[in-house]
This record gives structure tokens, sequence and C-alpha cells, in this order.
């Protein structure tokens, strides 16, 4: 049979619009996209998988994409994204996804006019019962948390939502256990933290953190170092002495403590969880009011939303010559790539908009038509007002390494730029 041609191979932009960026991960951009043909909306996930054997700690393997695809194409759960289909272009790969419209769950936690034990309920519930579903077929998410909990309809807390993958692994069978570390460090179990073998129990430590979080309004392990932190974790030492602590029932503080149990064999599972007094006792939860803890709520959601920020018209991004610390997706707006001359004028040599990395830029500029072009630092200007995300130390690895770097001569540059932003939009 022969090969197929490059003209009968199904590409991404043939069968989806691509709309504007929904947000950005360490090693993934998420776009909002339509079906073109059924104009049913999803998001389309797009990660760049390095071709390396020997990737790098802020790399991800076609292996390891491959792996979440096919871990989250084999979930059909209400409480677990779907996935529809994928693409492979250019060294990319496009996930198509359910899209939801209801943002992230802290967000509308914050915008109840009450919050209550009982809201703190109702999302657990859903929770474990996903976490129920996954482990039976053998799935370990491995990175449970606040920001990975998205809501398919606005304002709807009985609709969360569990997503990213990326970090999920399929065991052969219940028993299997996995020793690769990872995690996000306040959510991290014990046994991950100890370099001990680990089971699907990970989860669950990852949802009493959750629980409890949504209960207090802070973290049950909480210090400044990291070091200092872990062995909190390890102690399993919850913070007992917030005032909130008082306010909630016995039978959550009882269903903590079997979550957050050091010892994973003891360690509530996720169905042993579901049938606690918590969740089959009668007693109506939606008295006790959280009001304090809803306050810190906001607290830990103004922490974790400081990537988001905002440029007016003439503000730079980046300072030609100043060394840049920050890189940042550019959600609304545009921007202009300057280069400062040394007799004093500007030459403006490319254009940055939506979806497009910003950071320290290395560009070559020629300085008359006989000379060979010279590497040039750049600024980058905000030509309109710009909302851009302000990506961590590894998104910004991520960044450098793969997607918006000038190395080249800037006509080469401009063009490869142009084709490449034609696959994603």
């Amino acid at each position: 049979m022969s090969q197929p041609t490059l003209k009968n191979v199904r590409k991404v932009q043939d069968i989806y619009d691509m709309k504007s960026v929904l947000g950005t991960g360490g090693y993934a951009v998420v776009w909002s996209a339509t079906h073109k043909a059924t104009k049913e909306e999803f998001a389309i996930k797009v990660m760049k998988a390095t071709a390396s054997s020997t990737p790098k700690d802020d790399e991800v393997t076609v292996d390891e994409i491959r792996n979440e695809i096919e871990v989250m194409k084999k979930l059909e759960h209400p409480n677990v994204i779907y996935v529809k289909e994928y693409f492979v272009q250019s060294g990319k790969f496009y996930i198509v996804m359910s899209c939801l419209k209801g943002g992230e769950l802290l967000d509308a936690l914050l915008d109840l006019g009450n919050y209550t034990e009982e809201d703190a309920k109702c999302i657990s519930k859903q929770l474990l019962d996903a976490l129920a579903y996954m482990h039976l077929n053998n799935v370990t998410h491995r990175d449970l948390k606040l920001e990975n909990l998205l809501l398919a309809r606005p304002n709807d807390i009985s609709s969360v939502v569990i997503a990213d993958f990326g970090l999920a692994r399929k065991s052969k069978n219940a028993r299997q256990v996995f020793s690769t570390q990872c995690g996000t460090p306040s959510y991290v179990a014990p046994e991950i933290l100890l370099g001990k073998p680990y089971s699907p129990a990970v989860d669950v430590w990852s949802m009493g953190v959750i629980l409890y979080t949504l209960l207090i309004g802070s973290f049950p392990f909480a210090h400044d170092d990291q070091q200092s932190l872990f062995r909190l974790i390890c102690s399993g030492k919850v913070d007992d002495q917030q005032p909130e602590w008082a306010q909630i029932s016995d039978d959550v503080k009882d269903l903590l403590k079997g979550l957050l149990d050091v010892d994973p064999k003891k360690r509530l599972t996720a169905a042993d969880a579901l049938n606690h007094t918590w969740f089959t006792n009668e007693q109506d939860c939606s008295s006790l009011e959280l009001r304090q803890s809803r306050s810190r709520l906001h607290g830990l959601a103004d922490q974790m939303k400081l990537q988001l920020r905002t440029f007016e018209v003439g503000q730079p991004l980046v300072v030609q010559g100043e060394l840049g610390k920050e890189v940042f997706l550019i959600r609304e707006g545009t921007c202009d790539v300057i280069v400062k001359k040394p007799d004093g004028g500007s030459v403006k040599v490319a254009e940055r908009g939506k979806g497009d990395f910003i950071g320290e830029m290395a560009v070559s500029v020629r300085e008359d038509s006989a000379a060979k072009a010279k590497p040039r630092t750049a600024s980058v200007v905000a030509t309109s007002r710009v909302t851009a995300t302000c990506l961590t130390k590894s998104d910004m690895q991520w960044a450098v390494d793969h997607d918006y770097s000038l190395e080249n001569q800037i006509d080469e540059v401009i063009a490869a730029r142009t084709a490449e932003l034609s696959l994603t939009r």
C-alpha cells in the first residue's frame, strides 16, 4: 500500500477555526476553536515535543504527549475532561478537547454570594467520584490541584472537571506502583517526597489538600522554605490552629484525617471516602458559612494570578540591552519589535500579537546593503493595550527553546514565524 501524500493528511486548520488563546502551561498553549462543519466549540491544546532521546527537564517528548492523549481518550466521565481527537503537524501536537466554559473553579467560588461547607461537599463528591473511576481504570493523575479544576458551565460548582493529564500514568493493574518524583509541592504526597514507590493513593492525598484548602482557605502544610514544607508534609501534621478549623464539622475533620494519612496503606481510597459519613449522613451543612475561608481564598487566588499583566500603549514589555527575566504570552493586543541603531535611530523589525511569546530577543539587522547582518537585542513595545500572561521559569525556558527565539537573519525569521502562525490560527 502506498504511503499517503501530503495532500491526504488531515490538518487541524482544515477542520477547526482556532480563535484565541485561553491559557498556557509549562509545555502547552490552549486555544478556543470551532469545528468548521458542525460549529461545535472545542478547546485545542498545542504541545511541541522534542525529538531528543535525552530530553532536558523542561522538555516534553513525543512519547510523553502520546501517553497523555492515550490516557485521556480512554476516560469517559462527566468530571474528567473529554478528548475527541488529535493532529500532529510540524513537530506539534494539536489535542482537541471539550470546551469548558465555566473557567477555573476557584474563580467561581470567589464569585459566590456565600460559601458553605455544603459547597465544599458538592465539589469533593464530584472529584472523589472521578478519582474512583480513574483508579478503577488504573489511571493515576499525579498532579491534582486547584489550578487543574475547571467548570463545564459558568458559576455551576456541580460541573467540576479534572483537566491537565500531562503527568497522568496508566498502570498495568491496580497493584502497580510508580517511582518518578513529580507533582506540585503543596499538594504532593509524602511517599513521593521520600522517593518511595507510590500508587493512586497520591491522588487521594492531593484531594485531601484540596478539601482542606476549600474549607480553610489556605494549605494544610505551608512554609516559605521548601525543605521545611517537605518536612511538614512528611510529618502529616495538619495546620489545625486556623480559626476556621473550629467552624467546620467533626465529620469533615475525620474525613480529612483519612485522606491525609501519611501511610498510603492506611489512607482512604477514593471509593472509601465516598462512603464516609460526611457524605452519607443527612446533615445539611449549608448553614455552616465559611466567610473567613472565602476571604482567605481571595488571597490564595491573588497569589496564583500574579502572572497576568497589562501594558498600555507605548509601554515596553522588553527593553533593548536589558537582561530579560520574564517571558510573556500575549492574550490581547499588539506590539512592535524595535531595534535601536548605533546612530541613535531605530527600526521596526517585526510585529507581535495574540498568541505570540515575547521575551529578550536576539535579532539580526543589516547596517547597510553591503554589510553582513549584525546581532542586536530588541525592545518590544505595546502599540495597543496589551494583556499578557507572565510565564514561570519553566514556562520561560520552554518558550525560549521552542517558540519565539530570533537567532537567524530577521527576514528569514519573519518568514518562518509567519508560516508557523498560519498553522495555529
